[in-house]
């Protein structure tokens, strides 16, 4: 009887945890379904004892990460609609690095989605001793863009990408073998031991921020939800400057602070241009107006000057 109790009261318990979560997160059917996740897969356990434990750390981590976000959110955005790739890959990034372009782990990755030197190489961008465009907003977006696509091509479902951007292909696909399904319920289960830990969590940490961060879309009072909707909707674009400029100058002519403009140059080592013809650096694109009028102008000048010499 007292066992039949027991029984009765746990799965009331286990039922109302199910229910609560939907209602939390009306945001989950949106977002499985960007993923390519079944949407029933809201009702693992696995993936409802992690919500369960994590959200009220994570929802800290949403907001401090959105508060430094910036610039950095309406730029990562743009750029994955403009290439045709889900916005929500955006919390990869959010996880990556909680959004700082400066952001470096122990193992030597850098940036605002964490390539590691010979990774960046890879994707074309230029590492040197004054310069490394994995710090480079606009570049290691741009990047991060063409690897996701290029593992997609292997993997077909976007899970398993973000998955493979943890502990690469080799190590997915090595798991959907073990495994003998794509399913990620079946993937996560750590009885089975698949996949390791660190890449369970990771796929489930994109989920629960992405949850938090997509509820405006379905709650209209939803507060950490609306922090990304009402960000400002200034970005960083790339203009191009005199080989060797510094940022201290050019923060000058645009009377904005040096630290935040150093912050979305951060690939910039040495705080100056590098020595190569037409490069490009980043500002905020509300000082386009003033760059043109009282850099690029200057520099149009003292060209037509240069050839008339």
């Amino acid at each position: 009887m007292i066992f039949n109790k027991i029984l009765i009261i746990s799965i009331f318990i286990s039922t109302f945890s199910y229910s609560s979560i939907r209602s939390d997160f009306p945001s989950y059917s949106y977002i499985l379904t960007e993923f390519d996740i079944e949407e029933s897969f809201i009702d693992n356990p696995e993936f409802q004892h992690f919500v369960q434990k994590n959200q009220h750390d994570y929802r800290k981590r949403y907001m401090n990460a959105v508060n430094r976000g910036g610039l950095i959110v309406p730029t990562i955005r743009e750029m994955m609609y403009e290439r045709d790739i889900s916005p929500l890959f955006l919390y990869l990034s959010m996880v990556e690095s909680s959004f700082k372009p400066e952001a470096t782990s122990r193992t030597g990755a850098g940036g605002l989605w964490q390539f590691v030197v010979n990774t960046g190489k890879e994707q074309n961008l230029k590492i040197s001793q004054n310069l490394d465009e994995r710090f480079d907003p606009i570049r290691s977006t741009d990047a991060a863009i063409k690897y996701l696509y290029k593992m997609n091509n292997n993997l077909d479902k976007w899970y398993l990408t973000a998955m493979a951007y943890n502990c690469g292909n080799g190590c997915v696909n090595k798991s959907i073998l073990k495994s003998g399904s794509k399913d990620l319920a079946r993937l996560i289960n750590p009885e089975n031991n698949f996949i390791k830990e660190e890449t369970r969590n990771y796929i489930q940490k994109i989920l629960l921020m992405a949850m938090i961060g997509e509820n405006y879309l379905f709650t209209d009072n939803d507060r950490l939800g609306n922090m990304i909707a009402n960000l400002p909707k200034d970005k960083i674009v790339p203009v191009q400057v005199r080989s060797g400029e510094s940022l201290s100058r050019l923060a000058s002519i645009l009377n904005m602070n040096k630290y935040y403009l150093e912050k979305i140059n951060a690939h910039l080592k040495n705080g100056r241009a590098p020595n190569i013809l037409g490069y490009r650096i980043n500002i905020p694109k509300s000082k386009v107006p003033l760059f043109n009028a009282r850099y690029a102008a200057n520099m149009r000048q003292q060209n037509r000057n240069y050839i008339r010499r």
